[in-house]
């Protein structure tokens, strides 16, 4: 079973990259599954974006619609500013999946601000305000049987 709009699966994805390089290399695995699991298109599907640290400790190549953040991009308090909500309030997927695995303030402001029906994170107090739908993790990382979860919720075969 998974989630659909009008019998039609999710086809355009937006990745939130984790802010803290230590989970770069789980979504780098996440990312290339992804895509791989999408087929000869799924580069074409899915949007990147996260902050630029993390960004750079994955391979882009094959990929042509991703954001990169910096610092600069965030306004005083540490949260996404004007042009960086602008850019993401000019997304239009279907589907945003966002890898931290605890809650990110930055991660969870872009995820409110891009329009999108399905909003997938994972399961944390504050959560309930940005996702319609939480992964519970089991264990201390999320492994490829974690990766075909979300791609059943997704509506990825």
């Amino acid at each position: 079973m998974s989630l659909s709009m009008n019998g039609r699966s999710a086809f355009r994805f937006l990745i939130i990259l984790p802010e803290h390089t230590t989970e770069s290399e789980l979504a780098k695995r996440f990312v290339f599954a992804m895509r791989n699991a999408l087929g000869p298109r799924g580069a074409n599907q899915i949007r990147i974006l996260g902050p630029a640290n993390v960004g750079n400790l994955i391979n882009m190549e094959g990929f042509h619609d991703f954001i990169l953040y910096t610092e600069a991009d965030l306004n005083r308090w540490g949260l996404p500013g004007k042009e960086l909500n602008w850019a993401c309030q000019r997304i239009q997927v279907d589907a945003v999946l966002d890898l931290n695995q605890a809650f990110a303030p930055v991660s969870a402001t872009i995820c409110s601000t891009v329009h999108a029906p399905l909003k997938v994170g994972f399961f944390s107090e504050e959560g309930d305000d940005y996702f319609n739908v939480m992964i519970r993790r089991h264990g201390t990382e999320l492994m490829e049987s974690g990766f075909k979860e979300i791609f059943q919720i997704l509506g990825i075969r």
